[in-house]
């Protein structure tokens, strides 16, 4: 039911690799799923669930948001003051019932062998959902590339990473399914593709060695193995297409 045990240390320790690749992945996905918000964002209170570093929350505030606040269970990962933010568990929110006018959760719920918990949780203290995951069939070559260079250099996925990858990226309508079994009367889903701006092989390695489950890796390598390591990477992917990604958007009230 709740994420894979070491999932929320290893965000921890990525939070700066985090933040010079995958958050201006994450960022423009954000701005696409804010636009399809479905409340009134004006003078809106919404909790951005699973934040991470905040994305999704500051592009709901963009558009209107009065009040934003962030949850993770990383810490380090969470926006600087003055944010307004919060260490927790989306399965045991610290706060009371009808708190918020929306819940935003940005590629978080895959995090779940069961999401519908955390979706029960959320609609308790916030009238509507707003969630987003990648869709099933989305892929980019990239990964693999990169992956390929990190295990011949000697990377192995932590075991929490197994645990996600195994429940990540439930379908549009298994998303709206779950959201109906957690209580919400309307729930729909659709697959949209976001322009992520991340086009150069340094974007594409940014990305893949920013992610949770490599970044402190190779945070701890000596500091010239760390340079060999990007520059194999980056050949890798010299060539390849943009990042372009498919993404669900999931809206239930």
């Amino acid at each position: 039911m709740t994420p894979a045990e070491g999932a929320g240390e290893a965000y921890d320790a990525a939070s700066t690799g985090w933040r010079a690749g995958p958050e201006r992945m994450y960022a423009r996905m954000a701005e696409v799923m804010a636009a399809h918000a479905p409340v009134a964002l004006a003078g809106a209170r919404v909790l951005d669930a699973g934040a991470g570093t905040g994305v999704a929350g500051e592009a709901l505030r963009r558009r209107g948001a009065r009040c934003v606040v962030a949850l993770d269970l990383a810490p380090t990962m969470l926006p600087r003051p003055p944010a307004l933010a919060a260490v927790g568990d989306l399965t045991r929110l610290p706060f009371a019932a009808a708190s918020f006018d929306l819940a935003a959760a940005a590629f978080s719920l895959n995090h779940f062998t069961d999401p519908v918990p955390p979706m029960t949780e959320l609609r308790r203290v916030a009238g509507a959902l707003l969630a987003t995951a990648y869709a099933p069939e989305w892929a980019h070559p990239a990964k693999e590339a990169v992956d390929d260079v990190l295990a011949r250099h000697g990377h192995r996925p932590p075991e929490w990473y197994a645990v996600v990858r195994a429940d990540a990226n439930p379908g549009g309508e298994d998303l709206a399914t779950f959201a109906r079994a957690a209580g919400y009367g309307e729930a729909r889903a659709e697959v949209v593709e976001v322009s992520t701006g991340m086009n150069t092989p340094a974007d594409l390695v940014d990305w893949r060695f920013g992610m949770a489950h490599v970044a402190p890796w190779v945070g701890a390598l000596p500091t010239g193995e760390r340079v060999a390591l990007r520059r194999a990477a980056e050949t890798a992917v010299t060539g390849m297409p943009p990042l372009v990604v498919a993404m669900v958007v999931l809206t239930a009230r």
